[in-house]
């Protein structure tokens, strides 16, 4: 179906497993959340340093983006959270 969002369940370059643990999901959710949410603050405060335009358009620009945003992030946000782990140490840890 859509390719884009399919997880390997191993890395391609040095074969780390993505999902050693039940839970691990979490973190990269984690990731995800925080780096959008970082976003549409940072977004939102240059929001209001723009040049007049009516309400609408930036509020619906900001929740347009509090939507794609995630989706389309997720992948590389538990990418992420998968390198932490490995180079924490944290990756080798199984159920």
């Amino acid at each position: 179906m859509f390719r884009m969002f399919d997880m390997h369940k191993t890395c391609p370059q040095c074969g780390l497993l993505f999902e050693s643990a039940t839970g691990e999901v979490v973190g990269g959710v984690a990731v995800n959340t925080i780096a959008t949410c970082t976003l549409i603050v940072a977004l939102a405060v240059a929001l209001i340093f723009a040049p007049e335009t009516p309400v609408i358009y930036p509020i619906a620009g900001l929740i347009g983006f509090g939507v794609l945003f995630p989706i389309a992030f997720y992948r590389s946000s538990r990418g992420m959270w998968a390198s932490f782990l490995y180079i924490t140490g944290s990756n080798s840890e199984r159920d």
